[in-house]
């Protein structure tokens, strides 16, 4: 009896020893730094465990141990693995709300697109039409701004006019403006193109102020020195001109009052310079007339007297000379 004591004593030490108990549940710790998730996980694997008991039995003075192998005790083990997680972005909603993870996204590149910009072009003008050009005071300064239809710009400034007395008629009377003050409808070269007299000074005898002349290869205007220059002052301030395109002459005045006057009458030679060819003076309230003429050279041909019936004062024509 006693025998059999000792192996079933083993064989239940045995069977208590092979009992492993089980993991609760998956362990987990995590960390968050910077956006990484580490932690590690116990996986929990299932083993066998064969039991065997050692049998003795004596027989002829000897002893012999069996081992015998008893039933498989099943049992588990856990084992601990590092796994990296992917970085989690947590998402808390308000109050109440479902807490979660969303993972970033990546962007798509954005594409733009730029339309096309229109071009500016300055439009083509023709230099030889000059029916849109019109003129505007500069409020600024003491110039008058030249400008074309179809231009954005002023194609360009007039900046040598004397603009006080037109300030001051302008400011008298709003009605006017300054192309009240600009005559532009005669042709003082006779090139087919209008040209541009300024009234500088617009008293009542005589009208006195800038010429311009007009450019077709350009579609501007230029100084006229030369015309500025006809004064019976000797300045460099023009008076008006009356044109004759028969005679292909230019007339100015002085006006003394109005019986008495001055008067040159100029014409253009073969050199596009201008030449004096006759010379009028009116006075003794009308009376009297004195005429000098040139030939195309600019010498004297003739100089006499009249009264203002037309009758010779001071006996015959006088005739000067002509050189051979």
């Amino acid at each position: 009896m006693k025998k059999f004591v000792f192996p079933v004593l083993m064989l239940a030490l045995l069977a208590g020893c092979g009992k492993v108990s089980d993991a609760s549940g998956v362990e987990s710790r995590i960390n968050i730094v910077s956006g990484t998730v580490e932690g590690t996980t116990r996986d929990i694997s299932t083993t066998d465990t064969e039991v065997t008991t050692d049998e003795t039995s004596t027989k002829n003075g000897t002893t012999t141990t069996t081992k015998t192998a008893g039933e498989k005790v099943s049992g588990s083990t856990t084992t601990t693995k590092k796994t990296r997680v992917q970085p989690a972005t947590r998402a808390s909603g308000g109050g109440g709300g479902t807490r979660g993870t969303t993972r970033a996204v990546p962007t798509a590149p954005r594409t733009t697109t730029t339309a096309p910009q229109p071009t500016s072009q300055t439009p083509t003008i023709d230099p030889k039409d000059y029916s849109s050009i019109s003129f505007a005071l500069n409020e600024s300064a003491n110039e008058i701004d030249v400008t074309r239809n179809g231009v954005t710009n002023s194609i360009q400034v007039l900046k040598d006019v004397d603009l006080t007395d037109i300030r001051n008629a302008m400011s008298n009377d709003s009605s006017k403006t300054i192309n009240d003050f600009i005559v532009r409808n005669n042709d003082f070269d006779f090139d087919g193109y209008p040209d541009l007299f300024i009234i500088e000074k617009p008293d009542d005898l005589n009208k006195t102020g800038k010429f311009y002349r007009y450019d077709p290869t350009k579609g501007i205007y230029s100084s006229w020195s030369e015309l500025n220059g006809l004064g019976f002052d000797g300045g460099s301030r023009g008076y008006e001109i009356m044109p004759n395109a028969t005679e292909n002459s230019l007339t100015i005045y002085d006006k003394k009052d109005s019986l008495n006057y001055e008067a040159k009458t100029f014409s253009w030679n073969e050199y596009n310079l201008l030449v004096l060819r006759k010379y009028v003076k009116q006075y003794n309230d009308g009376e009297l007339i004195d005429t000098v003429l040139y030939d195309e050279n600019g010498l004297e041909t003739l100089r006499e007297t009249r009264d203002s019936q037309g009758n010779l004062i001071g006996g015959e024509t006088e005739e000067q000379p002509q050189n051979d």
